[in-house]
């Protein structure tokens, strides 16, 4: 079988599977999630996208997902369905929220709308922890604490206000208290 042959039995066989998995009925389909920074989300939520952890600061926990996983893309290796540094700031609208095991790992995945005519998967839990979503900021507050100068802790939190992952009122009180210190 020639390369071509292996690729298109792949896209026909595979990727719906795997891509579709939530539709097919794989898995556990949830109407909330109480997620590691303490915020409870819906069906009908809407997260606001932080910014890439990629180098190159694309999106890595999310992905095309839906219908348009099956359209010819620009091979980038693992990164080919992740979507570009220009979504960074909208608004994420939670369309479903699946549930799934595997080895022995659970994985919470949201198919959210971004405005394309496609879903996308967000993988929630990672997206937390690399802050591609707003709500981070409790990671946010723990690098700052655990850096040992208080001018370098200055600096830092006004890096986390200019990109958004703290507020103006987080980043007045925690600067007030290291002054005060």
């Amino acid at each position: 079988m020639n390369r071509f042959a292996i690729k298109l039995l792949f896209i026909i066989i595979v990727i719906p599977f795997g891509g579709f998995a939530q539709v097919l009925g794989f898995g556990k389909k949830l109407s909330e999630y109480k997620a590691s920074n303490g915020k409870t989300y819906h069906i009908g939520d809407t997260i606001k996208l932080g910014h890439g952890s990629a180098p190159n600061g694309d999106f890595r926990y999310v992905q095309i997902g839906g219908w348009a996983q099956l359209l010819p893309m620009e091979d980038k290796g693992s990164d080919t369905h992740n979507i570009n540094k220009y979504s960074s700031g909208q608004g994420a609208v939670i369309q479903k929220i699946h549930s799934s095991k595997a080895h022995g790992f659970e994985r919470v995945i949201f198919a959210v709308q971004l405005g394309f005519g496609t879903n996308f998967d967000l993988y929630i839990e990672d997206a937390i922890a690399s802050c591609e979503i707003q709500d981070c900021k409790s990671n946010a507050v723990v690098i700052v604490q655990q850096s040992s100068d208080n001018l370098d802790k200055i600096k830092k939190l006004k890096e986390l206000l200019d990109s958004g992952a703290i507020t103006q009122s987080e980043y007045d009180a925690q600067k007030k208290k290291l002054l005060a210190q």
